[in-house]
């Protein structure tokens, strides 16, 4: 739902579709999977204390207002300086600095678009407002604390998005035995989507698409359960 390290934002709608009423994501992040497909049942599991205490407070505690009350921000301007609760410190702490594995503090020049208003951090508006207007349809989802390995096998579709096996390590959970991982993944009860880069080989993963990274091109490759056509795309 908001930018962060690895997010499926782009190519979420690249994925299967689930064929089930409920969704789960074990490594939930900023969750884009299910927020495409956010009328499910869907259960983010997380193990990142800030990121699982900003979905817990979006979930259960805040309003659309409240995040459109503070949604204007300036290039160099500190956002602790703002009297607010710390997750939603913490989630403007994301959407101010592009692509991080932690909330940040100070608005990053990269936010500031707009032309008639050039120290404005737009882009960060953009995704707050974004966030404000999804709000009211995730209300229903529920939120896990936790290790992924904790949660009960039942019938869904499960949306696999485990820090990668390379470059996965800049996460602030990455600890991950990948092998202990990989029959975990081939033991769930349902559907099944895990998703990986084309460095991966702890599953027999197939391309699902190639796309411009932050800093390259890369191929996203994903294992399923359930066969797929599997003909590369290019975005």
């Amino acid at each position: 739902m908001w930018s962060y390290y690895g997010n499926k934002n782009r190519i979420a709608k690249h994925y299967p579709k689930p064929i089930y009423d409920t969704i789960i994501e074990p490594f939930s992040g900023s969750a884009w999977y299910s927020v495409l497909n956010r009328n499910k049942n869907i259960i983010l599991n997380e193990k990142y204390d800030v990121v699982y205490n900003i979905w817990n407070w979006l979930i259960n505690d805040c309003d659309s207002n409240t995040i459109l009350n503070n949604s204007d921000f300036y290039e160099g301007e500190d956002i602790k300086t703002k009297s607010l609760r710390k997750e939603h410190l913490d989630l403007i702490g994301f959407c101010i600095n592009r692509a991080s594995v932690a909330p940040c503090s100070i608005v990053q020049k990269w936010s500031c678009q707009s032309k008639d208003k050039p120290n404005w951090a737009s882009t960060t508006s953009f995704q707050l407002k974004r966030i404000a207007k999804l709000l009211p349809e995730i209300k229903h989802w529920k939120t896990n604390f936790g290790d992924y390995k904790d949660l009960p096998n039942i019938e869904a579709t499960w949306f696999i998005d485990p820090p990668y096996q390379v470059g996965g390590e800049f996460y602030k959970e990455s600890n991950i035995d990948y092998e202990e991982l990989a029959e975990w993944c081939k033991s769930r009860k349902g559907q099944v989507i895990v998703c990986e880069n084309d460095n991966a080989n702890w599953l027999p993963f197939e391309p699902l698409l190639e796309f411009a990274g932050v800093r390259r091109r890369t191929t996203e490759v994903m294992w399923t359960n359930k066969r797929v056509s599997n003909q590369i795309k290019l975005l």
